[in-house]
């Protein structure tokens, strides 16, 4: 199956693609690396700090690297000011699809300003080369070694509530492998219109909440599934975690707009699945001032924040 998911990833394949044709024009300074021997650490960071630009100086904003299964990965992390270090914090990890490194994915979506709002950290993590082998059919030991440091570093660092997972696309393939995988340090995902590859083994170690937001008119991931890329019915993937976090009953139905919001609160563990159903939507970021974004569409980044704020705390 393809890792990029239509439109809505070719466009931030296009912000990735400036970068390395910024770099391609500098000339000799510029010149790409000769392919590492195998007994070299190699350099697989996101493509604007590896560019021949560093990332603008913004005193909220660094980068982290960190050498992980003889690879240099690194993360975006974004603290706001109105985060007091002395108290506990949400973290919110974002994985960019396939072809986007972090800041091609923040100059898309702007989390950002959610974060500052909320008090919560922003981390985005990149890819190696912008890949993620961990949902590509490659070993996922590396990726989710990293992913596991990055959750450790920020533990040793920070006094950290929740760890909650945001993708989009094809990358929400990695946030939901992470809901299997690292349930353990997860408490909650969002994925905004991607889906799930439900022929995988998942049993996560405990119930982990879910926000799915889907579009009834995307094509690229369509509703009902299938599409240019086989994708999996959204109502199939909300289904799978009903029954891996154990939830009964009927949902809570509520309109706003045009979108229809259910909720399942009856579930194990205080686990929460909710599925914001946007009728007309497109295969965006909601709420992003990309070309297919539709009247009355809900904002993404503050229905997934106030999603993960109404959790309960994780022990």
């Amino acid at each position: 199956m393809p890792t990029s998911e239509g439109n809505f990833d070719k466009r931030w394949h296009l912000l990735v693609a400036g970068f390395f044709l910024i770099s391609m024009a500098c000339g000799p300074a510029a010149a790409t690396a000769p392919h590492p021997s195998p007994s070299a650490v190699e350099d697989c960071r996101g493509a604007t700090e590896t560019g021949p630009y560093p990332p603008s100086a913004q005193p909220s904003v660094t980068y982290e690297s960190m050498t992980v299964d003889s690879k240099l990965r690194d993360y975006r992390l974004f603290r706001p000011v109105s985060v007091d270090t002395a108290k506990a914090v949400a973290v919110v990890l974002l994985m960019p699809p396939p072809s986007a490194d972090a800041e091609a994915l923040e100059s898309l979506i702007h989390f950002d300003s959610e974060a500052s709002v909320g008090g919560f950290l922003a981390v985005t993590l990149n890819g190696c080369d912008a890949n993620w082998p961990y949902v590509q059919g490659g070993s996922k030991a590396a990726d989710e070694d990293f992913i596991r440091r990055v959750i450790t570093q920020l533990k040793t660092e920070f006094q950290v509530s929740n760890v909650y997972v945001v993708s989009a696309s094809g990358g929400s393939r990695i946030a939901y492998r992470l809901a299997c995988d690292l349930a353990g340090e997860i408490t909650a995902i969002a994925d905004v219109a991607g889906t799930m590859v439900l022929k995988d083994d998942c049993v996560p170690a405990r119930p982990v909440s879910i926000l799915q937001m889907h579009g009834t008119a995307d094509p690229d991931s369509p509703y009902e599934g299938g599409g240019p890329h086989g994708s999996y019915p959204v109502e199939a993937v909300n289904q799978r975690w009903l029954t891996l976090d154990g939830c009964v009953g009927d949902p809570n139905v509520t309109n706003a707009g045009i979108t229809v919001s259910s909720i399942w609160a009856r579930c194990s563990g205080g686990a929460v699945v909710k599925l914001e159903r946007v009728v007309g939507g497109k295969h965006t970021w909601f709420g992003s001032s990309d070309g297919d974004a539709v009247p009355g569409e809900p904002d993404a980044n503050s229905v997934i924040w106030e999603f993960f704020r109404s959790l309960q705390p994780r022990a």
